[in-house]
């Protein structure tokens, strides 16, 4: 395994999905808001078939809260040198989280896509729980 140090370009884009993916806290916040007024909806009368999704939506939105927010960590510390390179992160991914070797030794572009892929799922997921509240006032 080679460990070779990220360049300073890298190390830049590291940091700036770090601080992007940091921001997806308030879209976990609007998700939260939004099954509390689809709870809220239902208990007032509203449309109980909408809200049947709701469950597994928002547990699918908190998967993707917590993914998100580790890559948001990690590439934090990618950016800031805790971690010296990708090997670093991929022997500390297989010790702790049981990461399958096979997953090891992806460049950096494709990690960065797969983080900003997440994070878009998270808002699409966000945005389905709030059109389901709205459903349930109706």
């Amino acid at each position: 395994m080679s460990s070779q140090p990220l360049t300073p370009a890298e190390r830049a884009a590291c940091a700036v999905c770090a601080d992007w993916l940091a921001t997806s806290t308030a879209v976990g916040i609007v998700a939260w808001f939004a099954v509390a007024a689809a709870l809220a909806g239902l208990a007032t009368g509203g449309a109980p078939h909408p809200v049947l999704l709701l469950v597994p939506l928002a547990v699918f939105e908190r998967f993707l809260a917590v993914r998100v927010a580790l890559d948001a960590r990690l590439f934090d510390r990618l950016a800031t040198g805790s971690l010296a390179s990708l090997d670093d992160l991929d022997a500390g991914l297989r010790q702790t989280l049981s990461v399958p070797a096979s997953k090891a030794g992806r460049p950096l572009a494709p990690r960065l896509a797969g983080a900003r892929r997440l994070y878009r799922w998270q808002t699409v997921a966000t945005a389905l729980i709030v059109l389901l509240a709205i459903l349930a006032w109706c």
